[in-house]
């Protein structure tokens, strides 16, 4: 597939010359044509896919209390020009429009058409016009987590933003998994990763594989959630906990006619799942949503995490995958396999009195939690509280 060309950043008033229409769609199925248009495969990552979304939707919109907020703009023969696939959340009486997908989603991205040239002016007056148009709409659009750059400048990142909490990491693959191993990993890194593997080879069989049907992606979501309960032994993470296993359970099942949206790979030692990982794929790009490995001393000092994921990069080498990244968040090992740090932004549009006086509020809640994570003591504090 050829790549396709990002949309141009132009003078103000461009894009809004051939918008034809503006809607905000409550029902995302009524939305579906033009999400097709502007397919995610060319436009955006798998966090836009319709997968990813109606099933976050499904299983966390009534959780989360949101209603679909699917913003869509049309030139005057119907063509879609832009998408964004929001919702909006309620606090108190304040009405905030939010990316869809909630702490799943790593990337969250607009789709806009690849000949649209637009500003931040544009982007303001299509925000407004569809906050307008909709009986009880935004008086905030909270839009977090936006990627500074895919396949050129983001579009939303023109807007007024701020640095977010925290950076994505992201690596381009090769056709040679062992020699882009040796190219991304020290020689060093290399043979004390050889020796952990023989050290847990000692202990048993060890198998790498990646799930093909129901059986094995049950085996790894039952690791995967029983190694997440024993780190957060907490009756209130309990809820949490269930939801989310039956989302992945949803985006793990194989479909009749297509693979599992969602990839789940994992490390056996004797048939026991000592580490898990799980990504989606879209556009040749595998994209890391969560990860665990078995707490065992014994077993976790030879970091088979670490070792899974030599056995991930080589299997996506194998099959000539363009890039693959390890999502939000800072790691180790995040920074050991991924030589791209990607720059993340959030940006806070206020729509009118209430959303003005609300968003120095969301500026200020933004800039203490990137305070917290960028200081490795408040952030460690932060978590104890949270697990307390």
């Amino acid at each position: 597939m050829t790549a396709a060309v990002p949309p141009q950043n132009g003078p103000s008033g461009l894009f809004r010359a051939v918008v034809a229409s503006v809607e905000a769609f409550r029902d995302p199925s009524a939305a579906l044509a033009d999400w097709r248009a502007l397919s995610p495969d060319s436009y955006a990552s798998f966090y836009q896919t319709e997968k990813f979304l109606l099933t976050w939707l499904d299983h966390f919109g009534v959780r989360e209390k949101l209603s679909p907020f699917f913003i869509v703009a049309r030139d005057a023969d119907g063509a879609t020009l832009a998408l964004l696939p929001l919702g909006l959340f309620r606090y108190g009486p304040l009405r905030v429009a939010k990316f869809l997908g909630g702490k799943h989603s790593n990337y969250n991205l607009g789709l806009f058409r690849a000949d649209c040239a637009i500003s931040a002016e544009d982007l303001r007056w299509l925000l407004a016009e569809a906050a307008r148009k909709t009986r009880d709409g935004p008086h905030l659009y909270r839009l977090l987590n936006l990627p500074l750059r895919w396949k050129g400048d983001n579009p939303l990142a023109l807007l007024p933003r701020q640095q977010a909490a925290s950076f994505a990491y992201a690596t381009k693959l090769g056709d040679d998994g062992e020699a882009w191993l040796a190219a991304r990993l020290s020689s060093d890194t290399r043979k004390k990763l050889r020796k952990k593997e023989k050290r847990l080879a000692g202990m048993g069989e060890l198998r790498y594989f990646r799930a093909a049907d129901r059986g094995e992606a049950k085996l790894i979501l039952d690791a995967f959630f029983e190694q997440k309960r024993g780190r957060y032994a907490d009756p209130a993470y309990e809820g949490d906990l269930l939801a989310t296993r039956a989302f992945y359970e949803a985006l793990t099942a194989p479909d009749a006619d297509a693979p599992p949206s969602v990839e789940l790979h994992a490390l056996t030692l004797d048939g026991r799942v000592i580490a898990t990982f799980a990504a989606g794929l879209n556009a040749g790009r595998l994209q890391g949503m969560f990860n665990s490995f078995d707490a065992d001393p014994e077993i976790a000092k030879s970091s088979p995490g670490d070792i899974l994921l030599t056995y991930v990069l080589r299997d996506c080498c194998a099959r000539k995958l363009g890039a693959f990244d390890l999502g939000v968040g800072d790691a180790r090992y995040k920074a050991s396999f991924c030589d791209e740090i990607e720059t993340m932004v959030d940006v806070n549009v206020a729509v009118g009195g209430f959303g003005e006086l609300a968003r120095p509020i969301f500026l200020a809640a933004g800039a203490i939690k990137a305070a917290i994570k960028r200081n490795p003591r408040l952030h460690a504090a932060a978590i104890k509280l949270r697990r307390s």
